[in-house]
């Protein structure tokens, strides 16, 4: 089909998937947690970069604390691949949600008491582990169940429409985020925990439940089970070249220092300017990923995975370069474009490939590789102190493109696609 007629029947794709995916009453409740989801990641991201970087005025402690929750999660996620094909997905996002609500209450307590100041900082350091390792257990079965709601063949409809919805909340959340931070810490923290209370009331309205698990499974020992989900993913000629390209997520969290960096003390702007330029990336994303709703299979899904490294990877350096406010709203805008590309694309193709008894850990393994993009806050800050925002910018974005381009290429079964 070529791309005059794919346009003009454009309203009609959209309208169609748009009502195919809302006839089915549990999707609309997933929809709601994931913006309470995605929200509240955000606004916390934003917060804990902006406390320990006006606490302690260093980058590498501001990355050093943002980057502990991905340990957090890239320790704990093989076992929560393994607990989403072995247990009900449901009861194990909602329960997840609720933690996550209590530990933003217990963080928001601190700070209204003072205890958390420029003495006491690391206490963020457990609490960002605690999150992180709820979060291995909640994002593989937080995928993995949008298929069992949905089906395979609804699939990249229902994830671009939930990237969609999540990036109004990208819009959203960072102007709220900077005004939250701007009243005060604590109520911040206490407008996540709300945010995730009512994921969790979402999560339990949905009626669906997991397909009936296998009992060979639930007696097997859980080592062997991760174990069978590395080999079997490595050995997957669509599986394994698609988990090597998400490793340059580390680059993509290098980046994400330079951020808060570049708006404060470069261009010497206030903490709504930072959240106006998280919102730009967010109006990106949700560009992007209405595109990819609507359009759906109609497009190579090799060409749309270029798109988001050029998207991504060509923004982040325009950014590093910007020399005044309105260029770095226009690539935070052309990096969100290519983040939704990714987001869509790459774990759709995972689950697709993947057999219904794998999913959870193929996942799993994703979410391992792709959360390395929390590490890359710690790298990225390091970087950042000993060289400077443009150096920082291009080692990322230039590394993230080379290993993306030697992948593609040695990878034929990738190329097919």
């Amino acid at each position: 089909m070529n791309i005059t007629k794919i346009l003009s029947l454009y309203p009609k794709y959209f309208y169609d998937n748009l009502y195919e995916l809302f006839s089915i009453n549990d999707y609309k409740y997933l929809v709601v947690a994931n913006i309470t989801m995605f929200a509240g990641y955000q606004i916390r991201v934003m917060a804990l970069a902006w406390i320990v970087l006006d606490l302690t005025q260093s980058e590498t402690s501001m990355g050093l604390i943002n980057s502990i929750s991905g340990i957090g999660v890239i320790g704990m996620s093989l076992f929560g691949g393994a607990f989403s094909d072995r247990f009900e997905r449901w009861k194990l996002l909602w329960m997840t949600k609720l933690s996550v609500a209590i530990i933003s209450i217990i963080t928001g307590i601190l700070l209204s008491m003072n205890i958390i100041n420029e003495n006491t900082v690391w206490i963020l350091i457990p609490l960002s582990l605690i999150i992180g390792i709820i979060f291995g257990i909640h994002n593989p079965s937080s995928q993995t169940f949008v298929v069992d709601v949905v089906g395979k063949e609804k699939l990249v409809q229902a994830v671009s429409f939930n990237t969609s919805a999540s990036t109004i909340a990208q819009i959203v959340a960072p102007s709220l985020g900077g005004l939250l931070i701007w009243l005060g810490y604590d109520i911040s923290f206490y407008f996540i925990s709300s945010l995730y209370i009512l994921g969790a009331l979402m999560i339990i309205s949905v009626k669906t439940r997991s397909k009936k698990k296998n009992h060979k499974i639930k007696n097997e020992n859980i080592f062997i089970e991760i174990k069978t989900g590395i080999i079997y993913s490595l050995n997957n000629p669509i599986i394994r070249p698609l988990l090597i390209i998400s490793i340059t997520a580390i680059f993509g969290g290098m980046y994400q220092p330079v951020i808060p960096v570049k708006i404060k003390n470069d261009l010497g702007l206030e903490e709504l300017h930072y959240g106006y330029t998280l919102a730009a990336s967010g109006v990106g994303a949700l560009f992007g990923s209405i595109i990819l709703f609507t359009l759906g299979s109609r497009v190579r899904n090799l060409y749309v995975l270029i798109i988001s490294f050029i998207g991504f990877d060509i923004g982040v350096i325009i950014f590093g370069f910007a020399p005044n406010f309105l260029i770095s709203i226009l690539s935070s805008f052309m990096m969100g474009t290519g983040f939704a590309c990714w987001m869509v694309t790459v774990p759709v193709m995972l689950q697709q490939y993947a057999s219904d008894e794998m999913r959870g850990r193929v996942v799993s393994l994703y979410y391992m590789t792709i959360l390395t993009y929390q590490l890359g806050w710690f790298f990225g800050g390091y970087i950042l102190e000993k060289t400077s925002i443009e150096f920082s910018v291009l080692f990322s974005s230039l590394s993230s493109i080379l290993i993306a381009i030697i992948t593609i290429i040695s990878s034929k079964e990738l190329r097919k696609l």
